[in-house]
């Protein structure tokens, strides 16, 4: 079975990643713990990945799938974008994220603003990348969180077609809409098809 390591310590992205690649016989696995973060030089979603991908299926000696993921608000400048998991300051710090955000926009006079979700993923081994791709989901961002699932910009984002945060949505009804899902039925094939070849080497 094909070993895949998922590049992130984030336990709530591992797990969409298994349930969103549940049918492909692959084993997923965290990074381990003691591996160093990944140098993000890149100024895209997509290069950010591939830069991910790359450095750790190097540090392994593996398969790596990494993405690079955020909230793109165009009336702030594309605001958080690919700054969108430190804007608050620290890394991961979903509540100071949230609070700058709703400032941003208040200081732009908004209560709410169109917005999407962007998702790149990367597919790599210790040779190189072997595919990337982007997915996006359009919605709406607002000034006031509702919801306790998921992570991240979850409680303020509306996708467009819901009247549900995806923090209101289990995860199986958030992959119906999202941005990683997406991302993910762009890179299946490949996915796939590295499976199938490891199953016959």
């Amino acid at each position: 079975m094909m070993r895949l390591f998922i590049a992130t310590k984030n336990v709530h992205k591992v797990e969409e990643f298994r349930l969103l690649l549940a049918d492909i016989p692959a084993e997923l696995l965290p990074l381990p713990a003691e591996l160093p973060e990944a140098p993000e030089t890149a100024t895209t979603f997509l290069a950010i990945a591939q830069e991910k991908a790359l450095f750790y299926a190097r540090q392994l000696g593996a398969m790596v799938l990494a993405d690079d993921s955020g909230l793109v608000v165009p009336e702030l400048n594309g605001e958080p974008g690919i700054y969108s998991a430190r804007y608050g300051g620290k890394h991961g710090d979903d509540l100071a994220n949230h609070a700058k955000l709703i400032a941003r926009m208040h200081e732009k006079g908004l209560s709410s603003a169109e917005a999407y979700f962007a998702c790149a993923v990367a597919f790599a081994n210790a040779d190189g990348v072997i595919g990337a791709v982007e997915g996006r989901v359009t919605g709406t961002v607002h000034d006031f969180a509702r919801g306790t699932h998921g992570f991240g910009y979850d409680p303020l984002f509306t996708p467009h077609g819901e009247g549900r945060r995806f923090a209101e949505m289990s995860m199986e009804e958030k992959a119906a809409y999202s941005h990683r899902a997406k991302a993910v039925e762009l890179i299946r094939p490949i996915l796939i098809s590295m499976a199938e070849s490891t199953k016959l080497s």
